[in-house]
């Protein structure tokens, strides 16, 4: 089976790390199927280094455009695919047997009606195709929302990096890692952060943050090394998402040994288990009263990272693979 990837996000966050993390359990997989991973120029050095046995073609369609969707699915038949996969909901014009990933619904509940229209149409076309998500909750969501049927969930892995073992970063912090995006809540854990007074500090990684910069230390983008290092040495990662469709950074910081509190939100409380405080991502005064329980019980603490190191271990980029890999039989098969 020849399947062929739409890579050009692999270098960014978020639909980035999924790609290179897909891309490596497929690799360890092994087998004979081939792969073939549609990137950028500038990703030529990454696949070079981290994933030599897949074929590279250089593909700079801009992202999230018409131009895209006409100039993949060109790309797609002149490389002989059996199998497509659109690691996102925007998919090409393709008889290609397709297989995209759906990660969230968040852009059907965008305030811009231009991009919320564009988001249900784009959303409509992949839900005709074999669909893939990243947890149960998503997949729900997916199947009552869109009206689709058997969405194989492929769960999210975590990059070996991520363990309990090596530098910690200075301080004494809580920890946010994400974007700045509405349905983060950032807004809300600062305010919680300043209404608890807990005595230590918020750190801000993932983003610039600047609307912040006198109520926060402001890490901004930093490298997985130095995430690791963020993670080890916080108090408790806080992720306050009023919604979410999986959550990467609980995962990272249970598998660093870091007790983790979010929202209730059901993708996150499906992750993190019994490995993380929840609570509602709209009171303040409840995410401020879980930093203060951690910052005073260490022994919760304590309890809450030993619980993330062993539930973080069930989820690996080589069963992500694999599930997904099941994804790509079952879109050939429907033709």
């Amino acid at each position: 089976m020849r399947v062929v990837i739409d890579g050009r996000k692999i270098t960014d966050y978020g639909i980035g790390t999924y790609l290179r993390g897909l891309l490596r359990g497929l690799q360890e997989l092994g087998g004979n199927d081939e792969y073939v991973v549609l990137a950028p120029q500038s990703a030529k050095e990454l696949l070079a280094k981290e994933l030599i046995p897949f074929e590279h073609i250089v593909s700079d369609a801009p992202k999230y455009s018409l131009r895209e969707i006409v100039a993949i699915g060109a790309a797609v038949r002149r490389t002989g695919a059996d199998v497509f996969h659109a690691p996102h909901y925007v998919i090409p014009v393709t008889s290609t047997p397709t297989v995209v990933t759906i990660h969230d619904l968040i852009h059907l509940h965008l305030r811009n009606p231009v991009k919320r229209a564009y988001a249900w149409t784009m959303l409509r076309r992949a839900a005709k195709q074999t669909v893939v998500t990243v947890t149960h909750a998503m997949q729900q969501e997916i199947e009552a929302t869109l009206g689709t049927q058997d969405v194989i969930v492929t769960p999210n892995g975590v990059d070996p990096r991520f363990t309990p073992e090596g530098r910690r970063a200075a301080g004494r912090y809580f920890l946010f890692v994400g974007n700045d995006k509405p349905h983060k809540n950032v807004s809300a854990l600062v305010a919680a952060h300043e209404g608890a007074k807990p005595g230590a500090g918020l750190v801000l990684a993932g983003a610039e943050f600047s609307r912040y910069r006198t109520r926060a230390t402001l890490a901004g983008f930093v490298d997985d090394d130095e995430l690791a290092a963020l993670y080890r040495g916080a108090i408790a990662l806080v992720i306050p998402s009023i919604e979410e469709g999986f959550g990467l950074p609980a995962l990272e910081a249970m598998a660093c040994g870091t007790a983790v509190i979010t929202s209730n939100a059901p993708a996150l409380v499906e992750i993190t288990g019994d490995a993380a405080l929840h609570v509602d991502a709209r009171d303040s005064g409840a995410i401020g009263g879980a930093m203060l329980r951690l910052v005073n019980d260490d022994a919760l603490r304590g309890d809450l990272a030993s619980r993330g190191i062993a539930r973080a271990r069930q989820f690996t980029w080589r069963r992500c693979a694999e599930k997904t890999r099941e994804a790509y039989e079952r879109a050939l098969h429907r033709r």
